[in-house]
């Protein structure tokens, strides 16, 4: 908090320059296209990441076999028990000219579409979106499914006798009645969209190629350990965390209930 009001260079003394950092970073190109490339990032991620899972959680909800829920619910939880700059690599391979995708391109016959894509400016921030398809999170699916299964019987058992269909059921019990995940997921989904940089840092190194993929947290992480400009790190770092809780208590509000 200090530090993001000074100018302090690692291994040098700080020195006290009041907003100067937060002025620069008003006019620094790299900072507002590393915004507007979270902004189109987030959105992406955002959308799969909240719809994804509840749409996974549904159909876990509806099997009839208790056995097949619990076996289900141990699939999707899985794959978190491997680490995510593990998962990052792996997607490293899958995008190279020896990758997956290259791979099946030339399969299929479809030679002319392969390219680099981490290298092509056009198609490098979506190939790092894409990154963890098919967003069937772990976390995610299990809070989605908690709030399904402690809807009361009685409820959906009135909802059937009301002649409320699959999909009626769905939009007026499920959705209204899971809101308290809901809120959390998008609190706790739009934090690690904002302060999550790895993917990028390890698909991409320097939010290359150019600035296309370079992010806030990325940007604040250079600037701290690549550049030695911590004070103006610290000052990213604090617009990040005005903005989150901002964000955060505003959430809170809308989603307020009774309870």
């Amino acid at each position: 908090l200090y530090h993001a009001f000074t100018q302090w260079d690692v291994g040098a003394e700080s020195t006290w320059i009041g907003l100067a950092n937060f002025r620069q970073m008003a006019v620094d190109p790299v900072f507002r296209q590393s915004c507007w490339n979270l902004l189109r990032l987030g959105l992406f991620v955002f959308a799969v990441s909240m719809i994804v899972p509840f749409a996974v959680a549904e159909m876990i909800f509806h099997l009839r076999s208790e056995r097949l829920r619990y076996a289900c619910r141990v699939a999707v939880v899985l794959p978190m028990i491997v680490p995510g700059v593990v998962t990052y690599l792996l997607w490293v391979y899958i995008y190279s000219d020896a990758g997956i995708v290259t791979e099946f391109l030339h399969a299929v016959g479809l030679e002319k579409y392969v390219h680099g894509w981490l290298s092509d400016p056009k198609t490098a921030l979506w190939a790092i979106a894409l990154v963890g398809f098919p967003f069937a999170a772990g976390v995610n699916v299990l809070l989605y499914y908690a709030g399904l299964a402690n809807i009361p019987k009685d409820v959906l058992e009135a909802g059937e006798l009301d002649g409320l269909g699959p999909a009626g059921r769905i939009v007026h019990l499920h959705v209204p009645l899971v809101l308290t995940q809901v809120r959390l997921l998008v609190i706790l989904t739009v934090i690690g969209v904002v302060n999550g940089f790895e993917s990028v840092l390890i698909l991409s190194v320097d939010g290359g190629p150019g600035y296309e993929t370079m992010v806030p947290g990325l940007y604040m992480f250079l600037n701290g350990f690549t550049y030695q400009r911590m004070g103006y790190a610290c000052a990213i770092g604090l617009l990040m965390l005005v903005f989150l809780l901002a964000f955060t208590l505003g959430v809170n509000r809308l989603f307020r209930t009774e309870d």
